[in-house]
């Protein structure tokens, strides 16, 4: 499949969840400060999430980069991917309005959880021009170890969450913070290229 029409496909759905987020915001029957504070945590939540999904389009804009074959089952993960960042908007309103219930920041945990997993299953789906790159291939594998690890992490706050409801909202903040301390695919390959063509060019020890 043109990866143009992926490409189009998934960014109309990121785009929807972004915009649903925001259409939960309420406007407060309060004013001044009064209408400050008794919004404020929907828009703490709104913040959260909007930054989580900025995030998740992110990394599947630079997974789909370099990408030049897609495959139907590449397409059937990319699929279930989105299928929880449609989830987002339902989990949020639940953190904004029921600020004592679990539910919505154990969802939002486990929506991230299951979106990474079901991105790593189809960047595997897939291949990409890193995939022939000798020099990318051991940052490839230690990526893909961070996401797994990301992947229990979340997992794990899912279920902490209804003990401790902060710990929802742990799982996908730690997570963000991750991914933005990390270079992307399309960077990390040209800092790569870099390297190597500047070795090229280095004279030998026997040069004088």
């Amino acid at each position: 499949m043109n990866k143009n029409r992926v490409e189009l496909f998934s960014d109309g759905v990121f785009a929807i969840v972004l915009t649903l987020l925001v259409l939960n915001l309420k406007v407060p029957s309060s004013h001044g400060i009064a209408a400050v504070l008794s919004i404020g945590p929907a828009l703490a939540v709104h913040a959260t999430v909007f930054g989580l999904v900025g995030v998740m389009w992110i990394a599947h804009h630079g997974a789909l980069a370099r990408v030049d074959r897609i495959s139907q089952r590449a397409l059937l993960f990319n699929l279930l991917a989105l299928f929880w960042v449609t989830l987002l908007p339902f989990a949020a309103e639940n953190a904004a309005d029921r600020q004592a219930e679990p539910l919505g920041p154990s969802m939002l945990a486990f929506c991230y959880g299951a979106f990474m997993l079901s991105f790593l299953a189809m960047r595997l789906s897939m291949h990409s021009t890193i995939d022939d790159h000798a020099a990318m291939k051991a940052w490839r594998r230690t990526r893909q170890r961070i996401a797994r690890s990301l992947v229990v992490w979340n997992f794990a706050c899912a279920v902490l969450a209804w003990w401790w409801i902060w710990a929802g909202y742990a799982g996908p903040i730690a997570t963000v913070a991750a991914f933005l301390a990390l270079r992307s695919p399309p960077e990390a390959e040209q800092d790569f290229d870099q390297v190597a063509f500047a070795g090229s060019d280095r004279p030998s020890s026997g040069t004088p």
